[in-house]
């Protein structure tokens, strides 16, 4: 408030030079900063406030992981960390006679407890039961196996899928059906792929977006947690309204016809080191997205996200967003403009990218 005010009565050269001398001092005080981690975090703390909301957002993530393994509002993030964990145990080669006893009676625990509040989908369920069931085959049997076993046993007397699907359960690579795409093929999908600003004005199919988010949906993730969601606007007014809020899109906004809005799930993680994961996640399933729109027709321009305190808040309020979910990134999505212009945008090359240390 007060900086839109200043910029109103002051002339525009004087707040020219004010921006200039701030940045200035921004720019040794910053240099100083670097030279420890100490004076780093007195930067951070003192003068710059441009990692508090991430901070909080870490703090306020850990807090939501802890009182899910609690049991108190679960969510399915801690299974699917646990089922994957058991996953990689059952393909290790030589395998293990005897592995995961270190946390299959809580993710028996907590599988109860997700089935309790139904924070679990369909595939989710089936999913753990045909793993959990193909570890009880496997592994040998210790007393915290056993115990194990038997409250398994007793969760699945209770549902009406207790019988194991085992198409979930890990399979041979050459089970899996073979691809039909050729290189060739691909790299020129790659290459149609562009970003495109200038959309038809017609409504984007529900049906195909939510087919394109099925595809992005398979990309890899980190213990496959997942941990992000598409928040998707395809009426034209609507997606104009979000595809407006972050930085860059001015001038092209006006002709969206649909926005996605990649949130990410801080409270997957119980520690810091774990917090760049959803940024991770979400770029490399947003890549398939983009692709798998690219093969119905429609084109897309991924969009920046701004982490500007202002930006934050407007986007949150209208997503109705927790502390520790945090938009990633914004898709535009729609019929491209047959006269509409794309940038070239020159692309490095293997040359340019590959470093092969000695």
């Amino acid at each position: 408030m007060v900086k839109s005010t200043l910029k109103k009565l002051l002339p525009r050269p004087i707040i020219e030079k004010i921006q200039v001398l701030r940045e200035n001092i921004d720019i040794r005080l910053a240099s100083a900063a670097s030279r420890s981690n100490v004076l780093s975090i007195l930067y951070y703390s003192l003068y710059s406030s441009e990692f508090h909301r991430e901070m909080r957002a870490v703090l306020l993530a850990r807090k939501r992981y802890y009182q899910s393994k609690s049991g108190f509002n679960p969510s399915s993030f801690l299974l699917r960390r646990n089922i994957h964990r058991l996953e990689k145990g059952l393909i290790m080669r030589p395998r293990r006679p005897v592995f995961g006893e270190g946390y299959i009676n809580e993710s028996i625990d907590y599988l109860e407890r997700c089935i309790d509040v139904q924070c679990l989908s369909a595939g989710e369920l089936s999913w753990a039961q045909a793993v959990i069931t193909e570890y009880f085959i496997t592994v040998e049997l210790t007393e915290i196996v056993d115990r194990a076993r038997t409250n398994f046993d007793k969760i699945t007397q209770s549902l009406a899928n207790a019988a194991s699907n085992q198409s979930h359960a890990p399979q041979a690579y050459s089970d899996l059906v073979p691809s039909k795409v050729s290189f060739e093929d691909f790299k020129a999908l790659c290459k149609k792929r562009h970003s495109v600003r200038w959309f038809e004005l017609t409504p984007v199919p529900r049906e195909m977006l939510d087919a394109a988010i099925d595809v992005a949906a398979t990309a890899p993730s980190a213990c496959n947690r997942q941990p992000f969601k598409f928040y998707v606007f395809d009426e034209p007014n609507r997606a104009q309204e979000i595809g407006a809020i972050p930085m860059g899109t001015e001038g092209f906004a006006q002709n969206f016809q649909a926005v996605v809005v990649v949130v990410g799930d801080l409270s997957a993680y119980p520690f810091e080191k774990d917090r760049h994961i959803i940024y991770i996640d979400s770029g490399l399933a947003v890549m398939q997205f983009q692709l798998a729109l690219e093969t119905q027709g429609l084109a897309s321009c991924a969009i920046n996200w701004p982490d500007i305190e202002r930006h934050e808040r407007k986007m949150a309020t209208e997503l109705d967003l927790q502390a520790y979910e945090r938009p990633v990134m914004l898709v535009a999505v729609g019929y491209p403009l047959a006269e509409g212009g794309v940038p070239y945008s020159a692309k490095k090359s293997a040359l340019d990218l590959v470093v092969r240390p000695k």
